[in-house]
């Protein structure tokens, strides 16, 4: 007998499409959310290697090495270019505000194989994510880079200083940094290497904020700069024997190019003094009463590796033209003298005593050996100006030594391979407890750019302009002082912002 509503054999296709259905929702959660998984530490790899990319680029890369440095990055994260069906590509981004070079997109993708999906005709699936990462201003000013010894920050005197960004000490001493006698400090922030406590204050100090220890050492943020060049100096043989000695009165002498055996001495009573373009030597002396010198383009050398190429003394406006210039040989500066030099290379370095009043003229002063040394009451002022301190063959490396009571207005150039460095020592160069160098200036005095010593200690007592600013890198510092000193951080005049760089993730 037939039961109503029955209907044979529909069960078991009901039974089969359930099944459908059930593997259909397992391949869901099972495919799906391996492919979540896949996807979420793709975007973690995606994120680190758009910070490399950035980072590499920022350091004078291209767009091939931000490749590099992206794909090396996301191969430590578990997705390797060109294995298990992955690529990681590194552009410039195209979607605005970023598509400039300042910034990089990376792409991480990869093609996954699927399990249960495959019954619904999925093999595979595409699985892709994108970062965009930058370049900005980094939040530090003051960098200690030693990594071991006590007070590589060391405040000390009747101190006032505000630095409106931050400072790091890589010692990892219990007395990193130090603060000593009557005085406030203040940072945006303050971190050091050090525990156990890391940093100390003795006398009336107050640090602001306090010292947060116990950090990862920052290392060198200048380190990725290039040097610039150093040309070298070969003495010019002897073209004429004795010495010149011009002396009495004359309202314009002309020297002409030569080498003497005894070198050139000129006094008496000069209304003007013009050397023309070429080489002199052995030693140019001028002193007397001489209004005004004009030198040319050339070689002036000493002609033995001791003494001067130039001395000046008196009260001249000595003023050298614009152009190339070689000295063999230190330039020594004594008096009340009123002096524009040009960029160059001075083996020997740079002597100025007394009250003399030197303009540099925007450029690379490269002092190969003998350093910069100042003293008295000298006024020194340049714009764009760079020295690169290093040594030469038989001149050693001398620091850099201002320590009289001179006003220095010097600020580094805005654009350009050494945008915002304005002092420059030579990595190579040992640390030493006799090469460190001083740059103190009276309460006028300004000093806008990086002073940068990486591998000798520095012992540093200025001021950033009013829109300026000024980094502190050096093995070790030491803050002394008897007035305010405020570290600024404007740096708008800079065309590429701040040489100083954190890599960023925008998006």
């Amino acid at each position: 007998m037939r039961l109503r509503g029955a209907f044979p054999g529909q069960v078991l296709p009901l039974v089969a499409a359930c099944i459908v259905v059930l593997l259909g929702f397992t391949a869901l959660a099972v495919d799906l959310g391996m492919a979540w998984t896949i996807k979420r530490h793709m975007q973690t790899a995606a994120d680190a290697a758009a910070v490399a990319a950035a980072t590499a680029l920022y350091n004078g890369g291209t767009y091939t090495s931000a490749t590099t440095a992206a794909q090396d990055s996301a191969t430590l994260n578990g997705f390797t270019n060109g294995s298990d069906n992955v690529t990681v590509t590194a552009a410039e981004p195209t979607t605005s505000p970023y598509n400039t070079i300042s910034y990089v997109q990376v792409n991480v993708a990869q093609s996954v194989p699927t399990y249960f999906l495959r019954a619904l005709g999925y093999s595979a699936l595409n699985i892709g994510a994108q970062a965009i990462a930058g370049t900005e201003s980094g939040g530090a000013c003051v960098y200690a880079l030693d990594p071991s010894r006590a007070s590589a920050i060391g405040v000390t005197g009747n101190f006032s200083v505000n630095a409106s960004c931050g400072v790091l000490d890589d010692s990892s001493s219990a007395s990193a940094f130090t603060a000593t006698g009557n005085g406030n400090f203040t940072a945006t922030s303050i971190g050091v290497v050090g525990s156990s406590p890391g940093y100390s204050d003795t006398g009336n100090v107050t640090l602001s904020p306090t010292p947060v220890t116990n950090i990862v050492p920052g290392g060198d943020p200048l380190s990725y700069i290039a040097a610039p060049s150093v040309g070298s100096c070969t003495q010019a043989a002897t073209t004429n024997s004795g010495s010149y000695s011009p002396s009495g009165n004359f309202t314009t002498l002309n020297v002409s190019p030569a080498v003497y055996s005894g070198g050139m001495s000129i006094s008496g009573n000069i209304t003007t003094l013009n050397f023309a373009a070429g080489t002199y030597g052995n030693g140019v002396s001028v002193g007397g009463n001489v209004g005004t010198a004009n030198f040319s383009p050339g070689q002036y050398q000493d002609g033995s590796g001791s003494g001067a190429s130039i001395t000046m003394s008196g009260n001249t406006t000595m003023s050298f033209a614009s152009g190339s210039y070689t000295f063999c040989g230190p330039l020594s500066i004594v008096g009340n003298n009123t002096v524009t030099l040009q960029p160059g290379l001075y083996v020997g370095g740079i002597s100025i005593t007394g009250n003399a009043n030197v303009t540099f003229s925007s450029g690379t002063y490269v002092l190969a050996g003998g350093g910069l040394t100042v003293t008295g009451n000298s006024t020194l002022t340049g714009t764009g100006v760079t020295f690169y301190n290093t040594s030469s063959s038989g001149f050693g490396y001398g620091p850099i030594d201002l320590t009289g009571n001179e006003t220095a207005n010097l600020g580094a150039p805005t654009s350009g391979a050494l945008a915002g460095m304005l002092f420059f020592q030579d990595r190579s160069v040992a640390y030493s407890g006799s090469n460190g160098s001083t740059v103190i200036g009276n309460s006028s005095s300004t000093f806008d750019g990086a002073v940068y010593f990486a591998t000798t200690a520095l012992s540093y007592y200025g001021n950033s302009s009013s829109s300026g600013y000024t980094f502190l890198v050096a093995d070790m510092i030491t803050i002394t002082g008897n007035s305010s000193m405020t570290i600024g951080s404007d740096y708008s005049s800079l065309s590429n912002g701040s040489p100083i760089k954190s890599s960023t993730l925008y998006e």
